[in-house]
């Protein structure tokens, strides 16, 4: 298990590009929504900003494996 999550989650670096660039669409989603006060597909700004924390702490969770993997490789 805790292979296949390794070879998942540190393939390449665009894992932490795309959950940055996800991270920041669903916030600036979240700020709009909460400005207008509107909904979109029916979720609150809350729900917004939520979805782009997990992206946020996905991308921290990949880089701190990458860290921990290349460390764990070199003793």
């Amino acid at each position: 298990m805790v292979e296949r999550l390794l070879k998942l989650w540190c393939r390449k670096d665009i894992y932490v590009c795309g959950a940055g660039i996800v991270g920041n669409i669903l916030l600036l989603t979240g700020i709009l929504t909460a400005a207008l006060d509107a909904r979109i597909l029916g979720f609150t700004p809350v729900i917004w900003v939520l979805l782009a924390f997990i992206c946020y702490v996905t991308m921290i969770f990949s880089v701190a494996l990458n860290i921990l993997v290349r460390l764990e490789a070199k003793g």
